[in-house]
This record gives structure tokens, sequence and C-alpha cells, in this order.
């Protein structure tokens, strides 16, 4: 996967309707944690969804659309975060790691 810069982020989000509800208040969240580094349950918790899995799909929804955006449209959610293994045997959840590039067109878009 290529890398995309901050400038075809803002583009593709200034191409795209801001996301409202819960959506924006999850990139929100992601965006203001400590290091923009949190698990999907996590995430899921901040902002009232039962389960991680909407989490999930919202952001891969997001991913797909951006990756037509910036002519990467197989890149999946790797476009957007990274993953973190989990920290120890007792935490099995992964760590979702906002990429830098996308967390600075979320800025640039207004869109947090």
């Amino acid at each position: 996967m290529a890398k995309v810069s901050a400038a075809q982020f803002t583009s593709a989000m200034n191409n795209l309707a801001k996301p409202g509800g819960k959506q924006i208040q999850f990139l929100r969240a992601h965006y203001k944690a400590p290091g923009k580094a949190l698990t999907a349950k996590r995430l899921s918790q901040r902002v009232g969804y039962k389960s991680y899995r909407a989490i999930n799909l919202l952001y891969g929804l997001l991913a797909a659309k951006m990756g037509r955006l910036v002519g990467q449209p197989n890149s999946g959610l790797p476009l957007l975060v990274e993953f973190a293994p989990p920290k120890s045997i007792t935490n099995k959840e992964w760590i979702l790691i906002m990429r830098p590039e996308f967390a600075a067109g979320l800025k640039r878009a207004g869109w947090v």
C-alpha cells in the first residue's frame, strides 16, 4: 500500500459529506485519544455503541470510500489506522492507531 499524504486525505474528505452522529463522535474520540490509539471496544464505549462491531463497520466503510478517492480502492482499514497487538495476554484487543496523515487530513478538512 502506497503512503497517502495529509493533503490527499483532506482532498478526499472535502469530496465526501461530513459524517454525523456517532461516526463523527468516534472519529473525534480517536483523534483526541493519547497517541491517537484506542481499541475498537473503547471507541464504541466512548460513543455509546453496545459493540465494537459498529466501529469496525463504520471505519471500514469510511476506509473504502477514502480508498476509492485516493486511488487505493482495495487498501481497507490499514489506509486509516495501524494495528498494534494486545499489550498483555489478559487483554486480547488490538489497538487502532490513527495514521498521522489521516489525523492531519481530519483536522484540515474540519472534521475534528
